[in-house]
């Protein structure tokens, strides 16, 4: 009797009683200490917290009869279980005698009964509990618990009918190449209208799982009722890529028609509700030859007068000629050194340069420039609304960020007009959404003339504005003996054979009065309306595949800034992150 262990009782006999009762609690050891060992594992190494549903310590298994369960009224059948030890993933189990299994039964009152709770695993590892049908038509399950195992659970269904049997054909592989596995379940007496997509299948009456991208499940010992199959395309992590739902009608389960039931699927959209914060990143784009930009360029504070000096001049020899001694103008829109004595950018910039306040001018430009060509600003985006009816938004900025080449500025928009837009049309399409356009009025070159003087200005202690500054550099410019507007006159005509004197004097007064304007009218009063509409198109993400959008990337913003000298085109980007539920 290899393995056993030889006790002679009082008469002399041989038994193994005792020797059985040690193999049990030697067993039971081994299971609590490899249960130790695998917690052990689990948190104190960082082993995955899903690892022991990958490889449970013991199973339950169906001995018979085979689920699911078809029986009559008042029917009774025995339902006999086996619980088996895993020592490892590639082990079959061993039967362990002893265990002691919960059995419980969702059945509707009358639907069905069991003779106990509770049953004892014998030597072989089973036991038994007995099943009576009630007297109703019912569908249910019967669940058994045991120690360190998943639970078991028995379909049946009782009637005085016969069974049904439904085909359920998918195809996952035209909604992604990802569907690895296909799901399918099956809801009595249910519109497909109250069962929308979730992230996990749940409140089946029964439910059927198959690797592969396409197949057909079978469902049998059904009652002959009306049901809902819902269908799933599912990636290796059970994340919903495709879902279909069709109503089947009562006469379809009867076992002479064996009509399979094609379960068309369908990308399943992601759920933008909810709110987000939002970062937004503006960039206006200024026209060619603004000032603010001329100015950050070599030789700029001259290129940007006789830019304006040209203008003034209008058509006519005199504009020709000083046209063609400038240099080309490169990609940047700024233009190069025509190395030519008589390039008039070259002779008024030198001029300029040679006062006080055309070096701070330009030095000015060129730290503010920065802040105009790329703005951040936080939003808040509030999503509402259902796929079925549609979505709406609201949008309100929360701060203004403007950034110099040194220094960076936030700016509260709490005390400006309107800065919320109510009630967005949100459109959908895939896993990107498209927020409507909408205006706001936010006093944005308030905001920018704030930053010049909190960024650039003050620190510098310049007390004029930009201007001013060109002005008393207009004023300060000396040639010879004359200075002003006199002074750029002459040095320019000076180098022309054309006529030129009594020409330029007027176009200089009148160019710096227009430049002046301009620098000054980037940080004016806008209109007294809406001065910024903006428009969103971001892409969803889902990762935990709760079929809501977590955060919301790749975004395109566009829109107009109005300002006092007109409309300023916006570009820019934006990213958002959902809010925390409370």
């Amino acid at each position: 009797m290899r393995g056993q262990i030889r006790v002679m009782d009082m008469r002399g006999r041989t038994s193994v009683r005792r020797s059985k009762w040690i193999q049990r609690v030697g067993v039971w050891i081994g299971l609590w200490i490899g249960l130790w060992g695998g917690l052990t594992t689990l948190y104190g190494c960082g082993a995955p917290v899903d690892e022991p549903e990958k490889m449970p310590i013991a199973q339950l298994v169906l001995v018979s009869p085979p689920s699911p369960l078809g029986l009559s009224y008042g029917e009774q059948t025995t339902l006999q279980f086996r619980y088996l030890v895993k020592t490892d993933s590639q082990s079959p189990g061993e039967p362990q005698a002893g265990v002691t299994l919960k059995l419980t039964i969702d059945s509707p009152t009358g639907g069905g009964t069991l003779s106990t709770p509770t049953a004892v695993t014998n030597d072989l590892g089973e036991a038994s509990v007995r099943l009576t049908a009630g007297a109703v038509e019912s569908a249910f399950h019967v669940t058994g618990a045991a120690p360190l195992a998943p639970a078991l659970v028995v379909d049946v269904a009782v009637s005085r009918f016969a069974f049904g049997t439904l085909r359920v054909v998918l195809d996952a592989s035209p909604v992604s190449l990802g569907a690895i596995q296909l799901r399918a379940g099956l809801y009595p007496d249910t519109p497909c209208s109250d069962l929308p997509p979730t992230a996990k299948l749940m409140g089946a009456l029964r439910s059927q799982r198959q690797n592969g991208p396409r197949g057909e499940l079978t469902f049998q010992t059904l009652l002959l009722q009306p049901y809902a199959v819902v269908g799933r395309g599912e990636d290796q992590s059970g994340r919903l890529l495709g879902y279909g739902c069709v109503e089947v009608p009562e006469r379809l389960l009867r076992a002479d028609l064996n009509i399979p039931v094609d379960v068309p699927l369908s990308v399943v959209p992601i759920n933008p509700a909810g709110s987000y914060a939002v970062d937004l990143k503006l960039q206006p784009q200024w026209p060619i030859g603004m000032p603010w930009s001329t100015l950050t360029c070599s030789r700029g504070l001259g290129v940007a007068m006789v830019d304006a000096i040209l203008s003034a001049l209008g058509p006519g020899d005199l504009a020709m000629r000083l046209l063609m001694a400038r240099g080309s103008v490169d990609s940047r829109g700024c233009r190069t050194d025509s190395l030519s004595p008589s390039d008039p950018d070259r002779i008024v910039d030198g001029l300029l340069q040679a006062t006080i306040a055309g070096p701070t001018l330009v030095t000015v430009a060129t730290d503010f420039w920065p802040a105009l060509r790329e703005q951040t600003a936080k939003s808040r985006l509030s999503i509402r609304g259902k796929s079925s009816t549609g979505y709406f938004a609201e949008h309100g900025l929360l701060s203004f960020d403007l950034k110099t080449q040194s220094m960076t500025q936030s700016y509260s928009l709490s005390g400006t007009p309107v800065p919320i837009a109510k009630e967005l049309a949100v459109s959908q399409r895939g896993d990107t959404i498209t927020v409507e356009k909408h205006e706001l009025t936010v006093r944005l070159p308030r905001l920018w003339q704030q930053a010049l003087v909190d960024l650039v200005l003050s620190p510098r202690g310049v007390t004029m504005t930009p201007g001013q500054q060109l002005a008393t550099a207009i004023t300060a410019a000396r040639y010879g003996t004359q200075s002003g507007c006199q002074a750029i006159e002459n040095a320019i005509c000076d180098q022309q054979m054309t006529p030129c004197r009594g020409l330029v004097l007027p176009a200089c007064q009148a160019a710096t009065l227009a430049v002046s304007a301009q620098l000054q009218a980037v940080v004016s009063d806008p209109p007294p309306t809406s001065d910024l509409r903006l428009g969103l198109t971001m892409r969803m993400q889902d990762p935990d595949g709760m079929l809501q959008a977590a955060t919301l990337t790749d975004g395109v913003l566009s829109g107009d800034a109005s300002l006092s000298s007109g409309l300023v085109k916006l570009s820019g980007s934006a990213v958002g992150l959902r809010d925390p539920a409370p």
